[in-house]
């Protein structure tokens, strides 16, 4: 490990350096302090340390939850902004330009939205999404925005995750005596030796930089508040090579918890709630769709059974006689790669009365695979974004990628589509058939 100066030194001279560790957000909305602390309940359960709330993180989500309120209707891709750019393309740029790890697209930055009740309603849909609890549940990130918007449902949450290098906050339950230490695991924080990456070992030092702790001591996601802190405090995190140090205020830094919340925050946070994304199945308010009844826009009951995607009535043709096969009920839409090789399924288009849905909507950040590679026996799935993760098809071995679309547009449950390549007819499929198997040239 690298020799350490003298503690005292080492400290101000960091300080020296240091811009504001974080910036503290500026929303009072009664739904702020409620959301963050949810999400760090949730983060704390899977053995992850609290998101620190970040005001260039707020201004994000808010400008997102901005523009889709202005929208005559909230669109598919809730995550695309006004020029179609995605989170973290909108994250690098003015007024944001969010700290990347070398390169724009090397970014920590994580977005989810919902539509819905309140809160708590948010989290329980979050949850049952297998995308949106990677992201929550991601240890690369550190720092949290809220934004928010009331909406014909509810409320409109959007929620930006992100990290910066060599920016770890600490948190504090003083009431407790517990000190929240994050660290870095972001990926390419390993690419550059001026950025720490796993910190094993930290120091603590009072606000005169006097040391709280003898030597180093192993890095834990909790640590006790030392004897003598004061309401001040400052953490060095060190991987044997790299240095970071974190400010800590009492004040400013009390970790978000429900616990820590004051009474009229609680109470406020059940009062009004801004909108959510989709509903929680178990507690949001069912959104009434033209297509779709209100039933089923809302998703099941917490104590109901889904309505799996219906069973071929038949075998699947042969691979020199089908290669692709849609899948589809009231709920959702399945493409089955049924070939028995892998397939390029980019180019297809389902095209309707209404509009169309082009295979290239699944080439998102969660998409796993490739869309010019669909293997074998695995399927792409879309459903309304009112829906929690959906049974896959029987066909299906592995879903490689998911899109969520709003559940008035669930058009092959209205009407039949045909499917193209190019300008290539290649079948037509009917509505409600529950299956239309397709031959690529």
């Amino acid at each position: 490990m690298r020799r350490v100066m003298s503690f005292a030194v080492v400290l101000f001279a960091a300080l020296s350096l240091l811009t504001p560790l974080v910036s503290h957000a500026q929303s009072d909305g009664p739904h702020y302090k409620p959301m963050v602390a949810a999400l760090n309940e949730w983060r704390l359960s899977e053995g992850l340390w609290p998101l620190h709330p970040n005001a260039t993180l707020d201004a994000l989500a808010q400008a997102q939850a901005d523009y889709l309120i202005a929208l005559p209707a909230l669109p598919d891709d809730m995550h695309a902004g006004r020029s179609g750019e995605n989170p973290m393309q909108r994250a690098v740029l003015a007024p944001y330009n969010w700290p990347t790890y070398g390169r724009a697209d090397q970014v920590a930055i994580g977005e989810i939205a919902y539509v819905g009740r309140n809160v708590d309603a948010a989290i329980t849909w979050w949850k049952g999404s297998s995308l949106h609890s990677r992201t929550v549940t991601n240890a690369a990130y550190r720092e949290i925005g809220v934004g928010m918007m009331k909406h014909e449902y509810g409320t409109l949450f959007i929620v930006v995750l992100g990290a910066r290098p060599n920016v770890l906050p600490v948190e504090v339950d003083a009431s407790a005596g517990v000190l929240y230490l994050s660290n870095e695991s972001y990926t390419y924080a390993q690419r550059s030796d001026a950025w720490l990456y796993q910190a094993d070992q930290v120091r603590l030092f009072d606000a005169e930089g006097s040391p709280l702790s003898v030597g180093w001591q192993v890095w834990q996601a909790e640590l006790a508040v030392p004897e003598g802190a004061g309401d001040r405090l400052f953490v060095m995190f060190t991987d044997g090579s790299q240095q970071v140090l974190a400010e800590v205020d009492f004040q400013e830094d009390t970790v978000l918890l429900p616990g820590t919340l004051d009474q009229a925050t609680a109470l406020a946070a059940d009062v009004a709630v801004p909108h959510q994304l989709a509903p929680s199945a178990a507690t949001s308010t069912p959104v009434p769709s033209p297509t779709v009844s209100a039933s089923t826009s809302a998703g099941a009951s917490a104590d109901s059974t889904p309505t799996p995607i219906r069973k071929p009535s038949a075998t699947p043709e042969p691979a020199s006689t089908s290669d692709l096969l849609l899948v589809y009920d009231s709920r959702s839409l399945a493409a089955v790669n049924v070939s028995g090789a892998s397939l390029d399924v980019s180019g297809l288009v389902l095209k309707h009365a209404n509009g169309e849905l082009a295979f290239s909507a699944w080439n998102t950040q969660w998409l796993s695979g490739s869309l010019t590679a669909l293997a074998a026996n695995d399927c792409l799935q879309v459903y309304g974004w009112d829906q929690s993760d959906l049974p896959k098809p029987s066909q299906c071995r592995t879903v490689r990628g998911v899109i969520t679309i709003s559940p008035s547009r669930l058009f092959w449950t209205v009407t039949g589509f045909d499917v193209y390549q190019g300008s290539t007819r290649l079948t037509a499929c009917a509505a409600g058939a529950g299956e239309c198997a397709i031959t690529l040239p």
